[in-house]
């Protein structure tokens, strides 16, 4: 959730000082901390449509809940998508083509990406080819889940080494059952921070 702070917060959340955001800047949020930040009036709801520039919470507020890099030029598959994660504990940055992907993945190391592989500016191939030439390997191994509309979509997954494909329209279960599934097994929790 996109919330732009009116109060610099006092308290911590689970030990995780909040002292560092500043007021009048706009974070993404997981959906728990963004309710507490509602609900003791330190913030208000952005809505994503508004320009404005988005600043990335600091390393131990997103460590709170795994983070998940969606990919989709559709913004209707891109809010859907993104409200069920947040509303099931996972912190989620959106990105409407493979261009902001990857920029959004030099800063931030997510722990899966949710793929689409047609899109404008750059699609699903490009991405997954830049991606994997990144400098930095952790950013280079984050697995991705392919969403797709596509008939041989198995097939796509497998050629792209996708650890598994959502078939669009999806289920809001089996993406809920597979992003589980690949953000809990072992090897998959990279480290979010920005570099240095």
């Amino acid at each position: 959730m996109r919330l732009l702070i009116l109060t610099r917060p006092t308290d911590s959340i689970d030990g995780v000082l909040l002292d560092h955001l500043r007021v009048g800047e706009v974070y993404e949020l997981g959906t728990q901390v963004a309710c507490v930040f509602l609900a003791e009036h330190w913030a208000e709801l952005v809505m994503e449509d508004e320009a404005i520039v988005v600043r990335s919470p600091s390393a131990a507020v997103s460590n709170i809940e795994p983070l998940v890099l969606v990919v989709d030029d559709d913004p209707d598959i891109r809010r859907l998508t993104e409200a069920l994660l947040t509303a099931h504990g996972y912190h989620v940055i959106v990105a409407a083509h493979g261009k902001d992907a990857i920029q959004h993945l030099r800063h931030r190391c997510p722990d899966l990406i949710v793929l689409d592989l047609n899109m404008p500016v750059m699609d699903g191939w490009t991405f997954r080819t830049e991606q994997r030439d990144l400098p930095d390997q952790k950013r280079a191994a984050v697995p991705v889940l392919l969403m797709t509309g596509e008939d041989n979509a198995s097939a796509l997954a497998d050629t792209l080494q996708a650890i598994g494909v959502i078939k669009k329209p999806f289920d809001p279960t089996e993406l809920l059952n597979a992003i589980f599934a690949a953000t809990h097994s072992p090897g998959c929790a990279p480290d979010r921070a920005t570099p240095s």
